[in-house]
């Protein structure tokens, strides 16, 4: 019976009770309500707090260290100069995107003493096209010491633009490599491999693109030895800028037979940030038009700053007359991009490097190797190329871009 007697009491009990509570039921979901307004409000200002807090404790340097890629602690001086550093690279424009889709710079902060290159082995081999009439050149002696710099005469308030041999003083046919990736490479053996590209010249269809990612990348001023802290080397004049440079390079292309289009769009003029994309997008648009295109050359010019601020043009001379040095980037799929087959363009690379350390001394740096694909998963045939850097001008940029076109007709006309 207390069973029996226990239920039904409960029962009755919560029937009066949900009655009477009823209004005790809006008045809780009242103060929930109000309490959770409270706590919003109160957790909105916490936060507003914390990033107020965030920002006045943001550090350039850190930020730097997130999105660019920096040289050891042990080669700068104090935090500050990574910092310096780093923001004056992406200034200037060598490393181009946080993602690394750019980042080309390869210098080094701190560089050995100049000295000067070893005497040419021979005469720069005869063109494959008629070279123009160089009788009004001004031609250097041939023991001059093109790397020596004299900082007596820097003016005041400046920064130097200091010659050097960055090519490692390459044997001819000898194949060096800056690998920045964890993958093992064996140049030579990409000389033993079959090259990647077969096909006949025919004068109709293009057989070479040239593009510009970084197309506002300019130079030093003709005779410059210094520089103020504030230039950026930077112009949108394609007639001053490295457009300038692939316009060199296409003209004796074509006039060698080898059919070639010069896109002269500056990729990083409205955004430097999606200058890649920008890039990518305009290949694959030439590609769908012209799908005979095998070879893609997106040709910059390197910056390599020093730690004080001294910008490295890195030179040779060749025939008398002071050329550029030149540099040949390989991407890789290190880094997830969609890009298997690399070694193709690493092929090619190589081909053209051996052709560049037989014909010309000290012209070439090391073939640089890259985590990732900079563009290059297009073609078999597709190079990011350095020539020079913003230290040099624009005349020792157009001679290196006439040796190294008839180093690249060479390689293309012997792979048919």
């Amino acid at each position: 019976m207390r069973r029996v007697q226990a239920v039904y009491m409960y029962n009755d009990i919560s029937r009066t009770d949900v009655i009477r509570h009823k209004p005790r039921g809006r008045l809780y979901r009242v103060g929930s309500a109000a309490l959770t307004i409270c706590g919003g409000l109160t957790f909105t200002l916490a936060l507003t707090r914390f990033i107020s807090d965030a920002a006045a404790a943001w550090s350039p340097t850190a930020t730097a260290r997130v999105c660019f890629s920096y040289p050891d602690e042990q080669s700068l001086p104090d935090s500050d100069d990574i910092g310096q550093y780093l923001l004056s690279q992406a200034f200037f424009g060598s490393d181009a995107l946080y993602f690394d889709l750019g980042e080309e710079n390869t210098g080094r902060t701190e560089l050995p003493t100049p000295s000067a290159s070893p005497e040419t082995e021979g005469e720069t081999p005869e063109s494959p096209i008629d070279e123009p009439d160089s009788s009004d050149d001004v031609r250097i002696p041939e023991n001059t010491d093109i790397y020596e710099y004299d900082y007596s005469l820097l003016p005041d308030g400046q920064l130097a633009l200091l010659p050097y041999d960055l090519s490692q003083n390459p044997a001819p046919g000898e194949l060096l490599l800056s690998n920045t990736t964890s993958i093992s490479i064996d140049p030579y053996e990409y000389l033993d491999d079959t090259y990647p590209i077969s096909c006949d010249i025919d004068p109709d269809e293009p057989l070479v693109l040239i593009i510009h990612t970084h197309g506002t990348e300019a130079f030093a001023p003709e005779g410059a030895v210094s520089h103020l802290p504030e230039s950026t080397q930077r112009s949108t004049d394609i007639n001053e800028n490295i457009v300038a440079v692939g316009s060199v390079m296409a003209d004796i292309l074509n006039e060698a037979g080898i059919p070639t289009i010069h896109c002269e769009i500056m990729h990083d003029l409205e955004s430097y940030t999606n200058s890649y994309n920008y890039a990518a997008d305009t290949i694959q648009k030439y590609l769908r038009q012209y799908p005979s295109i095998q070879y893609v050359f997106d040709v910059h010019r390197d910056a390599i700053i020093r730690t004080g601020g001294d910008i490295v043009k890195p030179v040779s001379l060749i025939d008398g007359k002071v050329a550029a040095q030149v540099m040949l980037l390989v991407g890789t799929n290190e880094k997830g991009a969609d890009h298997p087959d690399w070694n193709e363009n690493m092929t090619v690379a190589v081909n053209l490097q051996n052709k560049l350390t037989h014909s010309y001394a000290n012209f070439a740096r090391p073939i640089n190797i890259r985590g990732a694909s900079f563009n290059e998963q297009f073609t078999p045939g597709s190079l990011l190329i350095e020539i020079g850097s913003s230290g040099n001008t624009l005349s020792e940029a157009k001679y290196a871009a006439e040796l190294l076109t008839y180093s690249i007709i060479d390689m293309i006309k012997g792979n048919f």
